[in-house]
């Protein structure tokens, strides 16, 4: 029988050193990629980090309204005249002009539809309610023949009428009448009647607050009492109402 012995150890060559050295430098060489001389990352490249741009894309511009189009066209116009005038060539003197000329017909149209629409006089039939932006409201009824009284102040015509006003006050104010009512009818001036047994008397001068109403009526003698129309007007502040029975003329 052999021997017992154990397994021979085998001792590390000169060689086996050297390639272990090798490996350990080629791997610590890898790890070092991407790292600057200090130890950071490479800054070589671009970075997936960097900060997202701060400029912001212009807004757009306003929509152009006529008001806006007219200061414009005037300040084309009159930089045009005072400070490019002399120097420009003219077909830049034709396109200045015209866009002076298409800014200011906008401005001057705006204003005077609106001025037109504000002095227009809204006409309607009696018994409908005219009611201003700020909340006053007008009613003005045609509530047919009546007979003056004796001692009634009046002219001679062949029909009296009775006509009731009410005014309701919508606003946040006080209101206080201070206008005039003229009618005409059959294309003779009416005129009104003053009839103290009746209560006929011209419009109230009381105030009336913010949410109340008054009425109140008003006679006048007419030529026809099928073609009438009244011009009633509550006060200074509020253009007049025009009540008729020409239903061609209604504008509400």
């Amino acid at each position: 029988m052999r021997p017992r012995t154990s397994p021979l150890a085998v001792r590390p060559t000169a060689r086996t050193l050297l390639l272990v050295v090798s490996l350990a430098s080629s791997l610590t060489a890898c790890s070092m990629v991407g790292q600057d001389p200090v130890g950071g990352t490479d800054t070589s490249g671009p970075s997936a980090s960097a900060e997202p741009s701060t400029e912001q894309s212009p807004e757009p511009s306003p929509e152009p309204s006529l008001i806006g189009t007219y200061d414009e066209g005037y300040e084309l116009g009159y930089t045009h005249g005072s400070g490019t005038g002399a120097k420009a060539t003219p077909a830049f003197l034709t396109e200045r002009t015209a866009e002076f000329r298409r800014g200011y017909d906008a401005g001057y149209t705006t204003g005077k539809d609106e001025a037109d629409s504000a002095a227009t006089n809204p006409v309607t039939s009696f018994g409908s309610t005219m009611e201003w932006e700020d909340g006053l409201e007008l009613t003005v009824t045609n509530d047919g023949p009546f007979t003056p009284s004796e001692w009634a102040a009046v002219g001679d015509y062949p029909t009296y009428l009775s006509f009731t006003f009410t005014v309701t006050n919508g606003t946040s104010t006080t209101w206080t009448s201070s206008g005039s009512t003229q009618i005409s009818s059959g294309g003779v001036a009416g005129d009104e009647v003053y009839d103290s047994d009746q209560d006929y008397g011209g419009s109230p001068d009381g105030p009336v607050l913010p949410g109340q109403s008054i009425s109140w009526q008003q006679g006048f003698g007419v030529n026809d009492p099928d073609d009438l129309t009244m011009s009633a007007s509550v006060d200074w502040d509020h253009v007049e109402v025009i009540y008729t029975t020409v239903e061609d003329a209604w504008t509400f």
